[in-house]
């Protein structure tokens, strides 16, 4: 009885070790060779999607290529903006968008919805997040700010420490937040779900060390 308990807590104890090397392992010099990474790019409705398609703009499209665009199911008009931009950047007509991966998933929370309510919402926005990660295993999850990046930031770091996906995630708060964090972006400051916080101004990295200062590229 008592081996039995032994084997079991040493198994516990090294999953438990390698959940925390996954989780806290270095991608930095994973990615640093690989001449693209496979970039899920998280759009919200409103200005963020104005503001993430802006950041995607100024970085190299071929550095972060191919680009998998994950909205929620009840916005309308995302999708469209993201299409639109590939034919864009792609530089050719409708054809041009061919290929390219939009995929949605349900809300963790609407405008006005109680929080009591809201965790079963979380949680079913969980379980679509889960999916959209084992199915693109993406090198680099990238949003700004709309609730709908909680469960797939939420679902990225189970994939890291499952090690089935290792994508790096990064947090690009909103230009318009000048003195405090959103409370996405509160959420993953603290609680320390991403990689990296990029933040407008840089008085807020004075409120937030951890934070980086990347200017208002958008």
């Amino acid at each position: 009885m008592c081996v039995g308990l032994v084997i079991l807590a040493l198994a516990l104890i090294n999953f438990a070790l390698v959940i925390a090397r996954n989780l806290t392992a270095s991608l930095r010099d994973r990615w640093a060779t690989k001449p693209a990474l496979r970039a899920l790019v998280v759009l919200g409705s409103g200005g963020h999607t104005a503001e993430m398609l802006a950041l995607l703009d100024a970085l190299d499209a071929r550095k972060y290529a191919p680009r998998v665009y994950v909205v929620a199911n009840t916005d309308d008009k995302s999708e469209a903006k993201a299409l639109a931009f590939e034919r864009r950047v792609r530089g050719g007509g409708a054809t041009t968008t061919t290929g390219v991966d939009v995929h949605r998933v349900r809300r963790s929370r609407e405008v006005g919805q109680s929080w009591m309510t809201s965790a079963a919402s979380t949680a079913s926005a969980c379980v679509d997040a889960v999916r959209v990660i084992h199915r693109t295993k993406p090198d680099i999850i990238l949003c700004n700010g709309p609730g709908t990046c909680v469960p797939i930031v939420i679902a990225g770091m189970v994939s890291r420490a499952m090690g089935s996906a290792t994508p790096a995630m990064v947090f690009v708060e909103s230009a318009c937040r000048a003195r405090a964090l959103s409370l996405t972006g509160k959420i993953f400051y603290h609680f320390r779900l991403v990689d990296v916080v990029c933040v407008a101004w840089e008085r807020m990295v004075e409120a937030y060390p951890r934070a980086v200062f990347v200017g208002r590229a958008m």
